[in-house]
């Protein structure tokens, strides 16, 4: 089932992500036009930055970057011939630390110091914003995801009308979380009593709107949302929050908390005896090092909607691996350290699939034509379909293509370890489930 783009105004969204009209001008005066048009640049070297957090808070989602790039430096080894003529390729990896103004920082000595041809970033928006913005203005093409489209899109100032040029964006969005989410709540019976943890952030403030955001969505209809209000990032005692949880009667718990405010939470509702049915807890519990840190086996049956695991049908147009191949691979190396597969490995490795796509189908030196190359690409992925063109529920605005995404609940396995286990499909049928939800 396909959900509409969801297309609210400019004044609603910002103030939903809690962006003042005065902090995205800046932004917008980068959209449309593309104002610098910086045309070719020279030499028979190709550079792509690829851009990421490998330290700091957010490293999880880069934890398999060494992977990674060793896999797509041995690719791009021979180079890169268009139009008859062979160009050898610099892949240029930098860490942002999870800081915006080391993002942004890095961003400009890409493209003033080492004139990249194209730039790849990757997982939330403190990475993807200061690049995305650095590179729409100075007119390089750049291509992003691990961030909902909503938030990369309409929190940049972008509205139907007024577009991007050069930067472009794959991800899933708050309609799929929506689906998926409210799929799991319905295979347990509940009071439909939804407790949200909805913190004082970009994302929090995106899920909380109400014109735009998660309640606004179709498939939570008929659930009755308990929103104990905005809660601090760093707060360290949730006592309040977990009363009004107990109070109202809730059954399930939802929420986009980060993975420290997730585990103060957690371990003091178990404290509390607060012990929903089902937990949906987007990127707190994304990878399985966080769930593993969670203390007295408490990750165990905490549900996530996933946006890349090893059953996808998909296959690198890379390296011919297919999903289950590619995270078994990532196991087996040496660079994975011993740890298990995340989700990150598949849309960071597919913003590489279509780096290579566009640099072979377009003049790779000619940031317009890279940028124009971009817009019509319609590539099939390890991560899935991807299309920029065609509108509809994959390409719900320009310069945005989605991705589907399953249902999934963590399953304590050997030892330490947890497995993630897939329990709905009702996005991506052709992933088979291969367990039944849990209650907690």
């Amino acid at each position: 089932m396909e959900h509409p783009a969801i297309k609210p105004s400019r004044r609603t969204v910002l103030r939903g992500l809690g962006v003042s009209a005065v902090a995205a001008a800046p932004i917008l005066s980068a959209c449309s036009s593309g104002l610098k048009g910086s045309g070719t640049s020279t030499g028979d070297t190709i550079k792509i930055g690829y851009v990421s957090p490998r330290t700091g808070a957010y490293a999880a989602f880069a934890e398999s970057d060494a992977y990674i790039l060793q896999q797509v430096r041995a690719f791009f080894a021979k180079g890169i011939t268009h139009d008859g003529k062979k160009y050898d390729v610099q892949i240029l990896d930098r860490d942002t630390g999870s800081d915006p103004q080391q993002a942004a920082t890095i961003a400009d000595e890409l493209i003033s110091q080492q004139q990249v041809d194209l730039v790849l970033v990757t997982a939330t928006p403190d990475t993807i914003h200061p690049v995305a913005a650095k590179c729409e203005s100075e007119g390089v093409p750049c291509v992003s995801t691990i961030e909902p489209w909503q938030a990369w899109f309409f929190g940049r100032g972008g509205t139907p009308k007024k577009t991007f040029t050069y930067t472009f964006h794959f991800f899933d969005g708050i309609e799929h979380l929506a689906r998926v989410e409210s799929d799991m709540w319905r295979q347990h019976a509940t009071d439909k009593k939804v407790g949200v943890l909805w913190p004082n952030d970009s994302d929090g403030n995106a899920f909380r709107d109400k014109a735009t955001g998660y309640r606004a969505q179709p498939p939570t209809k008929g659930f009755t949302f308990v929103d104990p209000g905005p809660y601090e990032p760093g707060t360290k005692d949730f006592s309040s929050i977990i009363a009004k949880f107990k109070k109202e009667g809730v059954e399930i718990l939802a929420g986009v908390p980060s993975p420290p405010d997730f585990s103060t939470f957690w371990t003091q509702a178990a404290q509390q005896n607060f012990k929903p049915k089902v937990a949906t807890i987007s990127k707190a519990i994304l990878f399985e090092s966080s769930v593993a840190s969670l203390p007295n086996g408490l990750g165990n049956g905490l549900c996530t909607a996933s946006w890349w695991v090893p059953q996808y049908p998909f296959t690198s147009t890379l390296t011919g691996q297919t999903a289950t191949a590619l995270a078994d691979d990532y196991e087996k190396s040496p660079l994975s350290k011993g740890r298990s597969w995340n989700q990150g490995l598949g849309p960071n490795h597919a913003l590489f699939e279509v780096a290579n796509h566009v640099l072979r189908n377009a003049n790779p030196k000619d940031r317009e034509a890279v940028a124009a190359q971009i817009a019509r690409t319609s590539l099939d992925t390890v991560l899935g379909h991807l299309s920029w063109t065609g509108g509809g529920a994959a390409n719900p605005v320009k310069n945005v293509a989605t991705i589907p995404m399953v249902g999934t609940q963590w399953v304590k396995g050997s030892g330490a370890a947890y497995e993630l286990k897939v329990i709905s499909n009702s996005l991506l049928p052709e992933v088979k489930p291969d367990a039944k939800a849990a209650e907690l």
